[in-house]
């Protein structure tokens, strides 16, 4: 299964000069609502449903990392909210060669990773989490039937408004890499943390062979010269060097008989 992954420019030459693809902690995603939709039922006992809802966010977020991939690489609003306002690209990575369907190095492989869309949020219908199972979030709790419901609400719940995204997530637990959300940096086995617009990215590593199809933005040229940062000729270069991968390569154009973008094989410029 290809998936695909929308990001500016200067990104993909990132993902691409290293091989990584970044995974982020849920509370840097941009829904606030992320990790609220557990639905815990109401108890007379101390741990009301707000508060056990508070506490799985703080332990699902710091203990693992979300990496937003979708099925579509012809959105036009996923091009204009994720690639750059269609200046950007449009990465497509083979999740069997990445090792993302693997459902033992993933928490949530990607064949399960699905995002599910409602107009409202469960309610009332989860049992309550015992402490037990909250101190074992980042630890044992895997994505599993005994844990299904729980991981599936902290990870696969969005509002209906997110549904044009058609996201499908590969979840990883990161509480292994020894650099802590506000701490420290660098390479741990596949894994390098860096730190993008002051939140941490956790870059994990994957084979050269999965990055298999690029989609190029209708006005990626307009992008990257109107600030000077990287020449015309650079571009060529950089597009070329891109060529000789086995890639496919294919540019996006608006339909002249739909509102559909389409592709075509890309010709560089040169």
């Amino acid at each position: 299964m290809i998936l695909y992954k929308y990001m500016s420019f200067g990104a993909a030459r990132k993902v691409i000069e290293t091989l990584s693809l970044g995974f982020s902690c849920l509370e840097d995603l941009n829904d606030p609502f992320e990790c609220t939709a557990f639905g815990f039922e109401d108890s007379d006992e101390s741990i009301i449903a707000k508060t056990a809802t508070d506490a799985c966010r703080t332990r699902f977020s710091r203990k693992y990392g979300v990496l937003s991939l979708t099925r579509q690489p012809l959105n036009a609003l996923m091009w204009s909210h994720y690639g750059d306002s269609h200046q950007g690209v449009v990465l497509g990575f083979d999740c069997d060669l990445t090792g993302f369907s693997d459902p033992q190095s993933n928490v949530i492989p990607s064949q399960y990773g699905e995002m599910i869309y409602s107009a409202t949020k469960p309610h009332n219908d989860l049992p309550m989490i015992g402490e037990d199972e909250l101190l074992n979030i980042g630890g044992r709790l895997r994505f599993d039937s005994s844990a299904f419901n729980l991981m599936k609400r902290a990870f696969l719940y969005k509002s209906l408004e997110w549904a044009y995204e058609d996201e499908v997530r590969v979840v990883k637990n990161i509480e292994d890499i020894p650099f802590g959300y506000h701490t420290g940096g660098g390479r741990y086995r596949e894994w390098n943390k860096v730190t993008v617009s002051g939140r941490p990215l956790y870059c994990f590593d994957v084979p050269e062979n999965s990055l298999k199809e690029m989609y190029l933005g209708r006005h990626l040229y307009r992008n990257v010269t109107k600030d000077g940062s990287v020449t015309d000729e650079e571009l060529k270069g950089v597009l070329q060097s891109w060529g000789r991968k086995d890639i496919k390569i294919m540019q996006c154009e608006p339909d002249v008989h739909s509102w559909k973008l389409v592709a075509k094989p890309f010709i560089n410029k040169s």
